[in-house]
């Protein structure tokens, strides 16, 4: 029977769950460079010792089943890894297998090396994204603005009305390279001598002031007050927010930059600009100030550090872009066009330790490794640098037919998508010390005796059976004796 080791770097979790789990999604199989699609469906059941029964359903091929597979969970996310000689519509193949789940989700990668095919499934969609990112889904209705993201047609306040005939949040053709469709323009308007910024946000506006730089002027987010089209739910923190933009200026002045803030928090009351200090913030981004440009592609890091005294949860995700940073400020007919906005959530290993030194041979880039161990193999001994501010850490460790281990070190992120697996084949080194017959560490003239003896009653309850074949014969002989002697004699 398989010995099974698991072990969590943050936390131990029992797999209970007794029921089958079932994920139906989309299979993307590439083979040759030839690529398939199909729907299909992954069901995983528990059996005996913790173990798994993996189950890929599909309709074009047949199905493939993988049985015993170990469990590692940390936090909400657990990993399936293993390698078996499966049935596949290819024949009996070595598959290897590394699936994630998380919250009802499931991600898989399926290889089969010897036949160039690899299997990607998927059920996260775009649950980690923020919705209508690509600007191409627009509200019919007066406000014409995108679906779930919001000028100040949509605003609350006083001089909601007044805003919305000033500054616009339209649709526009113009949009990036190697692009179609649309993207999203938020244009600066003026009122008498007074410049009303073209701001675009995922959460509510309110326009409460006449006065450009009050903050009764502002864009807010508020899970108790705000309905499903202002508030924008997270369930990972990410790592990177990648966005397209566009800025050009009325009147061509270099100290005027557009803005875009993000910032993670626990879904409670939080506006921009603000009013007082909030202390449910998580994350910003840093960054954030654009100089005019032609179409450009933005990477900002989020900075969850500085935040880390406020042990606020990251519940939510609020984006403002605005023609100017400073309200009241740039001029009229600034413009600013949003395109393709993505969040990218990390799951990178950049160094992995054994006993606190890095293991012989490391490199990102190299997912198998080969150690040798005086014993069995402690999983704590293992540690790792890994990059993500979700991204989570799993090992597991399994023992096969011939004795040896099958370490899986795991790293994967908080959206599942970016996951790295990485194999040690751990192997114990022999303890045969072929003449010691009796097992006491060392070869004396008392093993030739408990050699003979056994030769003489083949009583073998004092011998080590594997020392005791001196000449590695694969028998114990009399011919055993006179190598032990000859060994005595020459050492």
């Amino acid at each position: 029977m398989k010995k099974l080791f698991l072990t969590f770097i943050l936390a131990l979790v029992t797999i209970t769950s007794i029921n089958a789990e079932s994920y139906s999604g989309n299979l993307v199989i590439t083979r040759n460079d030839q690529v398939y699609e199909q729907a299909v469906t992954v069901t995983i059941t528990p059996s005996d010792q913790g173990l798994y029964t993996f189950v890929l359903e599909m309709s074009m091929f047949g199905s493939i089943t993988m049985y015993d597979v170990p469990a590692a969970t940390n936090g909400d996310i657990t990993v399936y890894n293993a390698e078996r000689d499966v049935e596949t519509f290819l024949g009996t193949m070595r598959t290897t297998l590394f699936a994630r789940t998380v919250n009802g989700m499931m991600a898989a990668d399926v290889t089969i090396p010897s036949q160039n095919t690899k299997m990607w499934f998927n059920t996260v969609g775009d649950h980690f994204q923020m919705p209508n990112s690509d600007m191409e889904d627009w509200n019919s209705s007066y406000t014409n603005e995108p679906n779930r993201w919001h000028g100040f047609k949509s605003a609350g306040g006083t001089y909601a009305s007044t805003s919305a005939g000033i500054a616009s949040l339209g649709s526009s053709d113009d949009v990036r390279p190697g692009a179609t469709g649309h993207s999203a323009v938020l244009t600066a308007g003026s009122f008498l001598t007074i410049v009303a910024n073209g701001t675009m946000t995922n959460g509510k506006l309110m326009a409460g002031s006449y006065e450009a730089n009050s903050t009764l002027n502002h864009a807010e987010m508020d899970i108790d007050n705000g309905t499903g089209d202002f508030y924008m739910p997270l369930y990972a923190k990410p790592d990177k927010f990648n966005v397209w933009l566009k800025y050009t200026q009325g009147t061509a002045n270099a100290n005027n930059k557009a803005s875009v803030s993000v910032k993670t928090f626990d879904g409670t009351y939080y506006q921009e600009p603000v009013d007082k200090t909030y202390t449910n913030l998580s994350g910003s981004i840093v960054g954030g100030s654009i100089a005019a440009c032609d179409w450009t592609h933005f990477t900002f890091d989020f900075d969850y550090d500085s935040y880390a005294a406020n042990n606020a949860a990251t519940e939510a995700i609020f984006v403002t872009f605005s023609t100017n940073g400073n309200p009241g400020s740039g001029s009229k007919n600034d413009a600013v066009y949003v395109d393709d906005m993505e969040l990218v959530y990390l799951g990178n290993m950049t160094d992995l330790r054994y006993q606190g030194a890095t293991i012989a041979g490391w490199n990102p880039a190299v997912t198998e490794y080969s150690m040798e161990f005086n014993s069995e193999p402690d999983l704590d001994d293992f540690t790792a640098t890994i990059e993500g501010a979700s991204a989570v850490l799993t090992k597991s460790m399994e023992q096969n037919a011939d004795g040896s281990y099958r370490i899986a070190i795991c790293v994967v992120s908080g959206d599942l998508q970016n996951a790295e697996s990485y194999i040690i084949n751990a192997t114990i080194a022999s303890t045969i010390l072929r003449g010691d017959v009796n097992g006491d560490g060392s070869i004396t003239i008392t093993d030739v005796s408990a050699l003979i003896d056994y030769l003489l009653t083949h009583d073998d309850s004092n011998i080590n059976a594997q020392n005791a074949d001196v000449d590695a014969s694969g028998n114990i002989a009399i011919s055993d004796v006179s190598t032990l002697i000859d060994i005595l004699l020459n050492k």
